[in-house]
């Protein structure tokens, strides 16, 4: 029930403030109050950077305060992981390696995760500045890093870490975006004004394709090669700040074809698996699809001809993945959005639905239902709400007049830069508990009509650890917590000590 009271409290953020309601339901359920909360100050984070595993079929969302999620999208969509993100940690990139997933940004570290754990397993200094773009070959044996020195920088992917071979060829400029080849014997890197292809074996780069500035004013301003992808038949397709989308011939470093999309930036490509179709991300909100067709009936020839143009943000596309059957894209406005392409799905079906995926998953929203207290979660802090109290009785319906207005209580600073991950308050009120990838805390909360005193539990049982959620139970004497590997552990509360009783394990 803590579930779905969460989203129903979420679902009623900015409607007009401190209003009672007395709402009557048939007389099975009988008569409730609802309570319209305007004071939950949720802020989605802007969506980073996007990488789809089309083995498993899971999509890994980064997003602007580091937190990472995994969706299952053979499951309709379900997020089934959060990594919480950490002080100071920006991803600009994530990469899928069989079921290891890797990040980096501009901090200049490569990063792992534990996704059993749902926490950094371990991070690399690359040493070459901030790293813009992270790509693997399709063997699945090294990562490249575009760094901000002018380096790409290639690791070996071992069995338990990764570990730096070696620099390509420096460049004058930041490396903005990468692609290998399928061969794995060659790789294009984005740059300021071009891109480069660069010999894998001897490190060094064979061409340079110089990418056309914009017209007027615009002529004298760097143009940024935001995104590439290395077609199998070595084509390369590039994404640039002026708007277009450039078609290259990588054996030979011309280029054949330009498209406008846009006034502005271009900021994400995609390939499909079969390298039909191609979606290109804008600043303005807009996806594009450009496929490898026919330009007339009957012909032979193909070419990357653009058929459709999506509209499903109101702010720039920053992260696009291109499955067999829909467009997937994020971007600043927060929302992952599933579009089908109506070509590759059956009318009608589940499938062929547009998903916007918008608010959180898992409860950011506690309740004390005895006391009137609400408990809100965000990455650094925690806010204790109570509240207001109307006066009178009304009939179904009625907007009741508020004799108190809701008050915040207490704002919670988390300890360290890991972000909370999970948050409860018991039903009496009297006990609050949260956890971040790290530790663990617990508090006593004294309640009275005009104060209040928060006392940090001290003493925890050492088996209390990292919990990814929390809860009490309905009369406020045990708390659960549950662990990796399917575990719950219980714990005793009274008013003197918090005593570990057992574990409960799953049969296998």
């Amino acid at each position: 029930m803590t579930h779905f009271r969460s989203l129903f409290l979420l679902r009623v953020i900015n409607v007009v403030p401190d209003v009672f309601k007395r709402a009557a339901l048939n007389c099975q359920m009988g008569e409730f109050k609802v309570h319209r909360v305007r004071f939950f100050d949720y802020m989605p984070s802007a969506i980073w950077a996007m990488a789809f595993n089309s083995r498993t079929e899971r999509l890994a969302v980064a997003r602007a305060d580091g937190a990472v999620e995994i969706f299952h999208f053979a499951d309709n969509y379900f997020q089934e992981k959060v990594i919480p993100g950490r002080d100071r940690r920006a991803i600009e990139a994530l990469c899928w390696v069989g079921h290891r997933l890797f990040s980096a940004g501009l901090d200049g570290e490569v990063t792992e995760y534990d996704l059993e754990n749902l926490r950094a397993r371990y991070s690399i200094e690359a040493y070459g500045g901030p790293i813009w773009a992270i790509s693997s070959n399709s063997q699945g044996t090294l990562l490249a890093a575009g760094c901000e020195d002018g380096t790409v920088k290639m690791f070996e992917i071992l069995e338990e870490r990764i570990q730096f071979q070696r620099n390509l060829s420096r460049q004058n400029g930041r490396i903005i975006s990468l692609s290998w080849h399928p061969s794995g014997a060659l790789i294009a890197a984005g740059m300021m004004d071009m891109v480069r292809i660069f010999d894998t074996e001897t490190g060094h780069a064979t061409h340079r394709l110089l990418v056309e500035r914009g017209v007027g004013a615009s002529k004298s301003r760097e143009v940024v090669v935001w995104s590439v992808v290395f077609l199998s038949d070595y084509t390369i397709i590039s994404g640039d700040s002026v708007g277009k989308v450039q078609i290259w011939d990588g054996l030979t470093g011309t280029l054949i074809r330009t498209h406008l999309v846009t006034k502005w930036d271009v900021l994400a490509l995609s390939i499909s698996q079969d390298e039909s179709s191609v979606i290109a991300g804008t600043s303005e909100g807009t996806v594009v699809q450009f496929q490898f067709i026919s330009s007339t009936v009957g012909q032979q020839d193909k070419h990357w001809v653009r058929t459709r143009t999506f509209k499903n943000h109101s702010h720039d596309v920053r992260a696009l993945v291109h499955t067999d059957t829909a467009v997937v894209s994020g971007g600043m406005d927060t929302q992952v959005v599933v579009r089908p392409l109506l070509d590759k799905v059956e009318k009608n079906t589940q499938e062929s639905a547009l998903r916007k995926i918008a608010f959180p998953h898992r409860s950011l929203v506690s309740c004390a239902k005895k006391t009137g207290l609400l408990l809100f979660q965000f990455p650094d802090h925690l806010e204790l709400w109570r509240l207001g109290e109307s006066d009178g009785n009304g009939t179904p319906g009625e907007s009741l007049p508020v004799k108190r207005k809701p008050e915040k209580l207490i704002q919670l600073k988390r300890k360290g830069e890991d972000h909370i991950c999970c948050s409860t308050l018991s039903p009496c009120g009297s006990w609050l508990a949260y956890s971040t990838v790290s530790s663990v805390r617990l508090y006593r909360l004294q309640l009275s009509s005009n104060n209040i005193s928060i006392q940090k539990v001290s003493k925890l049982p050492k088996e209390l650890r990292s919990v990814h959620q929390l809860c009490f139970s309905s009369d406020s004497s045990r708390l659960f917590a549950s662990s990796s590997l399917s575990s719950v552990i219980v714990v005793a509360l009274d008013q003197t000590e918090c005593k570990y009783l057992h574990t409960l394990k799953h049969k296998s």
